[in-house]
């Protein structure tokens, strides 16, 4: 890594972006960072009704098309988390994850309908993507 990838905060990576439902996006996870969720018109970091800043989970995924990163929030959390649960994993890095886009949910008074998903984990890189979901 060079200087410029250090002060730039790495490289570039492509975003999983999840438009219709049945997307699918498999791969070995290589890195999770969790950072402050950031409002993306005015910069400031979005706060739950107490003032706690709300964090967004960026998982590296190594898939067939290349690295790319999902971010992960609202739904998507939840779907990773019980599926990590019923796999009995303890720590992301270098487990297989499969996260489908299922649809869309209940839209709320001044909100958008929250995207639904489903999420598969299996421990170790040796399981290949074609086994999941």
């Amino acid at each position: 890594m060079s200087d410029d990838d250090f002060l730039g905060g790495g490289p570039s990576l492509p975003a999983v972006k999840f438009t219709t439902p049945g997307e699918t996006v498999k791969g070995t996870v290589t890195v999770v960072k969790k950072l402050e969720d950031r409002d993306l018109a005015t910069g400031q970091v979005k706060t739950w009704t107490n003032g706690d800043p709300k964090h967004v989970y960026v998982f590296t995924l190594a898939t067939d098309a290349g690295e790319m990163n999902l971010w992960v929030r609202g739904q998507m959390v939840s779907a990773i988390r019980e599926a990590a649960h019923t796999a009995n994993v303890k720590q992301m890095v270098g487990c297989t994850l499969a996260v489908q886009f299922t649809g869309l949910g209940e839209a709320k008074k001044g909100f958008h309908a929250p995207k639904l998903f489903k999420a598969q984990v299996k421990p170790g890189a040796a399981v290949t993507a074609d086994d999941l979901l």
